[in-house]
This record gives structure tokens, C-alpha cells and sequence, in this order.
């Protein structure tokens, strides 16, 4: 009895090292993920600041040398053959302005399509598997905007506060109401109710247009983030 005690000792002994290096596998794991999706939003962020940058400094010029340039059209008689310089001018300015509006709304607008895909392979480049589901229906730039943004900060917090082994992101439009729901397992059911500023900023941007978020806590350790939009009409497509 003692000889098997003994073995049996033994035998968990030597299982101890593989254990800590599958823990230590993990946790590896779930660092790269965490500062692979911190490295994506400091580029994120600074695209974004980029093209207001360039907006703001750039077509504020344009803009001021189209009112010159259409004043000394108008000021140039009739006959003159500077009106048709001057005309090319114009129109080459408001063309530069144009180029200069469509290359900072790239930088700007955020594409709900990659950030769906960031989110699968962020997830599971963490451990985490990542299943998504979305409308076929077409959803308007606004909203499509707002739930890549939700979506962004969602996956986000799956990496910060739980530890997540699935995450189901689910978009619907249903009776004219645009729903987005990111679910996650793994956190705690006695954590607090979800607040701070992401989910502030996150409601901020639904009542923009009209619509409301808020989150659930289930007791088996469930967390959902649940925003719902109103479609309009008016949604260009």
C-alpha cells in the first residue's frame, strides 16, 4: 500500500513542471493578444487623429484660397484671358478639396467588416473562440460606424476583465431596430455592474441617434453588451 502511495506521489510530482509550463503557455498567449489589440487601437486612434488633423488644417487653407480665387474670377473682366486661367483654378482647388475630404473619411470611418475580423482573430489569438452572425440586411454608414466602435471597445473588455473561452458577436435588424449583442463568458458573477467611460462614451454615441445600450450579467457568468439602434430611412447605403 505504501509502495503504491508512493508511486502515485511520484507520478503527480512529475506532472507538475508540464502543468506550469501549459499555465505559463497561456498566460503568453493571452499577453500577445492583449498588446496585439493595444498596439491595433493606438494605430486606430492615431489614423483617426491624422485625418483630422490633415481636415482640419488643410481644407481650412483650400477653402480659403477657393473664395480668393472665385473673387479675382468675378473681379477679371469679361474679355480677359485670365477668367479662363482663373476658372481652372477654382475648379482645381474645389477638386483638391474634394480628394482632401475622401482621404481623411478613410482614415476616419471605421469599417464594421475588419473590426469584426480583428475581433475574431484577436479573440482567439487570446484562447478564446469567436463566433459572429450578421444581418444580411444593410445597415446605414451611422450605425455601421457606431456598432464597429461597440464592437472594438466590447473585445476589449473581454481581454481586460474576464477570462473568456467563447465570445458570440450577434448584429440583427429587426422591425426597423438595428441590434448588436456581444457575449462572453468567463467573468465573475459577483463583479459590480458594468460603468465607467468606455460605456459611457458607448451610450453617448446610441443617443446620438436615438438609440439606447445597456448590459446583463448572467449568474452562470454570462456578460452581454446589448446596443439597439432605430434605422432610418434617410441611412445612406
Amino acid at each position: 500500500m505504501q509502495n503504491v502511495v508512493l508511486l502515485t506521489l511520484l507520478a503527480l510530482l512529475g506532472t507538475l513542471p508540464i502543468a506550469a509550463l501549459v499555465v505559463l503557455a497561456m498566460r503568453l498567449r493571452r499577453l500577445r493578444a492583449t498588446q496585439a489589440e493595444a498596439a491595433r487601437q493606438a494605430a486606430a486612434e492615431a489614423r483617426e487623429q491624422f485625418g483630422r488633423d490633415v481636415h482640419d488644417l488643410v481644407s481650412s487653407r483650400l477653402w480659403l484660397a477657393t473664395l480668393r480665387s472665385e473673387l479675382a474670377y468675378r473681379l477679371a473682366d469679361d474679355d480677359s484671358p485670365l477668367r479662363p486661367a482663373l476658372a481652372d483654378v477654382v475648379q482645381s482647388i474645389r477638386q483638391a478639396s474634394a480628394d482632401i475630404r475622401n482621404v481623411t473619411r478613410s482614415f476616419r470611418d471605421v469599417s464594421l467588416a475588419s473590426e469584426l475580423a480583428n475581433a475574431r482573430a484577436v479573440l482567439r489569438a487570446y484562447g478564446a473562440g469567436c463566433s459572429v452572425e450578421a444581418t444580411e440586411a444593410e445597415l446605414g454608414d451611422e450605425i455601421s460606424a457606431v456598432f464597429a466602435i461597440m464592437v472594438r471597445e466590447a473585445v476589449t473588455n473581454v481581454l481586460r476583465h474576464s477570462r473568456a473561452t467563447l465570445c458570440t458577436i450577434e448584429i440583427v435588424v429587426r422591425g426597423g431596430m438595428a441590434t448588436l449583442t456581444v457575449s462572453n463568458n468567463g467573468v465573475d458573477p459577483s463583479t459590480p455592474p458594468g460603468d465607467g467611460s468606455g460605456l459611457d462614451n458607448l451610450r453617448t454615441r446610441a443617443a446620438e441617434l436615438d438609440g439606447v445600450v445597456g448590459t446583463v450579467l448572467d449568474p452562470d457568468g454570462w456578460f452581454r453588451l446589448i446596443a439597439e439602434i432605430p434605422c432610418r430611412r434617410g441611412d445612406r447605403r
